[in-house]
This record gives C-alpha cells, sequence and structure tokens, in this order.
C-alpha cells in the first residue's frame, strides 16, 4: 500500500512538473510575442538634441520619417546613421540611444562655420549679397555652402568671394575643399607673421585653383595651390626688396616660378 502511494506521487509530481514547463513556455512565447509585435515597443517618437544653433529640426524629423512605426529592439544605430549623412552634408557627430518604450534620442552637431560667402561672377567682383533675406550664407570648415539665419554676429566672420565657379553653387554642396581654406589660411598667416600684412578681401577661383587676397593698401596678391605657400612668400619677399612695394598699383602675382609679374 505505502509503495502504491509513493508511485502515485511520483507520477504526480512528474505531472506538475511537466505542466510547469510547459506553462513556463507559453508564457514566454506569449511574451516574446508581445515584445515582438506590440505596437508599444515601435519606434513613436524622435527627440532631438539641438547641439549646433542653426540645426533645422523640421528637416531632421523629416529624414527619420522612415524609422517610425520600426521595433525599438530591432533598429540599429546605423539606419539613422545613415539617413541622417545623406541629408545633411555639413554633420560632424551624432549620438543616438533609445528610450524604451518608444523614443529614439539623437543629439547633432554640424561642422563649425568659418566664414561669409559672398557669391559672384566673374564679370562682377565687387560683391555679390551674401544670402538674401534674413538668410545668410556661410562656408564650414568642411568647405560646404549653408544658408542661415541662426547665427548671430555673423559680421565677425571673414568674408570669402567666391568667382570662377561654372554652375552657380547650391546649399549643401561642397564648393571650397578644406585644403583650399586651409592654404588661403596659412596665406593669411604669412602675410601677418612675416610681413606685417592685412588681408581685407579674399576672392577665391574655383576652377582655376587659385585665390586673391586684398591688402591695406589696395593691393592684390594672387596665390595658387599648385606651389608651396612659402616659395610664393619668398617671391612677395623678393619683390618688395628688389622692386618695391609703389611699382604695384593693383596685383603682385606670385603664382610663377622664377619671376614676379605686377601692375
Amino acid at each position: 500500500m505505502f509503495r502504491r502511494l509513493q508511485v502515485s506521487a511520483g507520477v504526480w509530481r512528474n505531472m506538475c512538473i511537466r505542466w510547469g514547463v510547459a506553462l513556463i513556455a507559453i508564457l514566454t512565447l506569449f511574451i516574446t510575442g508581445m515584445i515582438l509585435f506590440s505596437p508599444l515597443l515601435t519606434v513613436r517618437s524622435i527627440e532631438v538634441i539641438r547641439e549646433s544653433p542653426r540645426l533645422d529640426i523640421e528637416q531632421v524629423q523629416q529624414t527619420l520619417a522612415p524609422l517610425f512605426g520600426k521595433k525599438m529592439l530591432f533598429l540599429t544605430p546605423f539606419e539613422a546613421e545613415d539617413l541622417l549623412r545623406a541629408s545633411i552634408t555639413d554633420l560632424r557627430d551624432l549620438r543616438i540611444s533609445k528610450a524604451f518604450p518608444g523614443t529614439l534620442r539623437i543629439s547633432i552637431v554640424l561642422d563649425p562655420l568659418v566664414a561669409r560667402l559672398a557669391i559672384a561672377s566673374p564679370e562682377a567682383l565687387d560683391r555679390s549679397a551674401a544670402g538674401s533675406g534674413a538668410s545668410i550664407d556661410f562656408l564650414t570648415s568642411e568647405g560646404v555652402y549653408v544658408r542661415t539665419s541662426s547665427v548671430q554676429d555673423g559680421d565677425t566672420f571673414p568674408e570669402i568671394t567666391l568667382v570662377d565657379w561654372g554652375v552657380r553653387p547650391q546649399p549643401g554642396t561642397v564648393i571650397l575643399p578644406p585644403q583650399f581654406l586651409e592654404r588661403m589660411n596659412a596665406a593669411e598667416v604669412v602675410l601677418l607673421r612675416q610681413f606685417g600684412e592685412e588681408v581685407r578681401k579674399r576672392v577665391a577661383y574655383v576652377r582655376a585653383q587659385e585665390f586673391h587676397l586684398l591688402l591695406g593698401n589696395n593691393r592684390f596678391l594672387w596665390f595658387d595651390l599648385r606651389s608651396p605657400i612659402d616659395k610664393q612668400a619668398e617671391r612677395y619677399r623678393i619683390f618688395l626688396k628688389e622692386i618695391g612695394p609703389e611699382k604695384a598699383k593693383e596685383y603682385v602675382d606670385l603664382r610663377i616660378e622664377g619671376r614676379v609679374v605686377y601692375k
């Protein structure tokens, strides 16, 4: 009799264990299904943290619109990054995080502005309005042309007049590569440190790969990107020593190796 009771208890215990395992499996499947298919765990809002004042929040929201409704668990940061980099050409850095159950948080840093931009035709070097209305044209550190109205103290930026552009540049495009801007800045530094000359105006010729710098004496110096700045500065030094600054009324061409042309 006692033996029979032990067998019955063992059978009952095994049945309970099987039912418990089955119940746990069912609950696991149910919870997994809720996680995978519940609308509560989909992207329902996107929070944009503006690290740069000129960031267009509306543009970011429109760019990321395809992410709405996607499952938070399966959404990778690369999906959002690819969309943003394709839309914002002056994007420098971004951080993407998830706030469950349904919020995507994105912090965006744009390239810094380095100069105001004036787009002029080759026939009219006096000046083309830098922007229109309340918007102002700028160049970023990566040479991207941007138009914005959210920059304060825009007049404190140096201005670059762009000519020789063929097809008129559009905002969001790279018009002056970083090496062009670096070469122009290096020439200004050399002129200030070695000759005590301050630059009043900068004119960039895109297709010709050269730039002209106007000094305080209303004389332009012509530089190009082919020969090193120190060699072009040495030609200017020879001109000042052997010819004299008073001889040049309009410009001094420092691009030609072995001689200096002036007018």
